[in-house]
C-alpha cells in the first residue's frame, strides 16, 4: 500500500494572511488599498507582507513613495498565490455546496429578457433545484469566482471551461420605423449605435454586405438594453440580437432595415472543467437546450 507524502516543512508554507495580504498589495499596487479590501489597518498588511518576505528571504515588491510594484520574482510569486488562493476558494465553496444548487453568471439583457421569463419552466421540471445568479460580462475565470456555469456571448476561447453552443449569435441592423426596407449601402450612411463589447461589429457587417465603412459609430453603449432604448428613440441604427427585441418588433417600436446577419460568434454555456461536474449545472444545461428548440420563436 503506497504511503502519503510526507508534509512539506512548515518553513516552506507560509501563513494564508501573509499570503493574503501580499496577494492583494501586488494587484492593487497599494498597501492602503490592501488594507481596505482585507479589512485590516495598512501597518497590519506591512507586517505580513515583510514577514512573508522574510520568511521566503526575497524581495517581492518594490516600494516607493507614490507606488508599490512587484520585483520579478514577486511578480512570479503573485500569479501562483492568486492560483493557489482561487483554488482554495473554490474547493471550499464546492464542500459548502449543494448538488441542488446552481451559481449562474448571466449577460444582463439576456438575462431579464430572455432567460427570465422561462425559468419558471426550468423550476418547475426541477423544483429541487436552487439557482443563484451574478451579472458578469466578458471573460471570467469560473472556478477561481466559485460560478458552475456562465451564459456567453461571443467566442468560447476560455482557458480551464467547457463551451456548449446554444445558438449562433445573429443580429439585425434596426432603427425606429420611418419607412421601408433599405439597401446595406444605405444603411451604412445612417448614423451607428454599437455596443462597447462588440467594437468591430460594424466594420465587420459593411465588409460581409461590401459596403464602404463610413467610420466608427457614434455612440457606443455598454449593455444591449440601453443599446435598444437608443434606437427606439431614433438616435441611430443598431446590430441587435432579434430574439432579444421580439416585443418591441411586434408592437412595431423597431423596424428591422435588412436581413439577420451571423457575425460568426455564438451564445454559449460556459462551465469549469472539473473531474466533479455538478448535477445541477447538467440539468440546467439540458433545459437550456431544450428551450432553444422549441419553436416559440426564441432564437429568430
Amino acid at each position: 500500500m503506497p504511503q502519503p507524502a510526507s508534509p512539506a516543512p512548515r518553513r516552506d508554507l507560509p501563513a494564508t494572511p501573509t499570503l493574503q495580504a501580499f496577494e492583494a498589495v501586488a494587484r492593487l499596487g497599494s498597501f492602503t488599498a490592501a488594507a481596505q479590501e482585507l479589512s485590516l489597518t495598512q501597518s497590519a498588511v506591512s507586517r505580513q507582507v515583510a514577514a512573508l518576505e522574510r520568511q521566503l528571504g526575497v524581495a517581492l515588491l518594490q516600494r516607493s513613495p507614490r507606488d508599490v510594484v512587484p520585483t520579478p520574482e514577486g511578480a512570479d510569486y503573485a500569479n501562483a498565490v492568486r492560483a493557489a488562493l482561487g483554488q482554495l476558494r473554490h474547493a471550499a465553496l464546492a464542500l459548502r455546496s449543494s448538488p441542488n444548487q446552481l451559481t449562474l453568471a448571466i449577460l444582463p439583457t439576456f438575462g431579464t429578457r430572455w432567460l427570465m421569463p422561462r425559468l419558471p419552466r426550468f423550476l418547475r421540471r426541477h423544483p429541487d433545484i436552487t439557482v443563484h445568479f451574478a451579472t458578469r460580462i466578458g471573460q471570467i475565470d469560473l472556478a477561481a469566482q466559485g460560478l458552475d456555469a456562465a451564459i456567453h456571448a461571443g467566442r468560447p476561447d476560455w482557458p480551464g471551461a467547457d463551451a456548449t453552443l446554444l445558438m449562433d449569435d445573429r443580429v439585425l441592423p434596426c432603427a425606429a420605423p420611418s419607412g421601408a426596407t433599405e439597401t446595406p449601402a444605405q444603411i451604412a450612411r445612417r448614423p451607428r449605435l454599437a455596443l462597447a463589447s462588440r467594437p468591430r461589429e460594424w466594420a465587420d457587417w459593411c465588409a460581409a454586405h461590401d459596403v464602404p465603412d463610413h467610420g466608427a459609430p457614434q455612440m457606443v453603449f455598454e449593455h444591449f438594453s440601453t443599446l435598444g432604448q437608443a434606437c427606439i428613440s431614433g438616435l441611430g441604427v443598431a446590430l441587435l440580437p432579434g430574439f432579444l427585441f421580439q416585443p418591441e418588433m411586434a408592437r412595431g417600436e423597431l423596424l428591422p432595415l435588412g436581413p439577420a446577419w451571423a457575425n460568426g460568434a455564438g451564445y454559449w454555456l460556459m462551465t469549469p472543467k472539473s473531474a466533479r461536474p455538478n448535477p445541477a449545472t447538467a440539468a440546467f444545461r439540458d433545459w437550456l437546450l431544450t428551450e432553444v428548440t422549441r419553436g416559440d420563436g426564441a432564437f429568430a
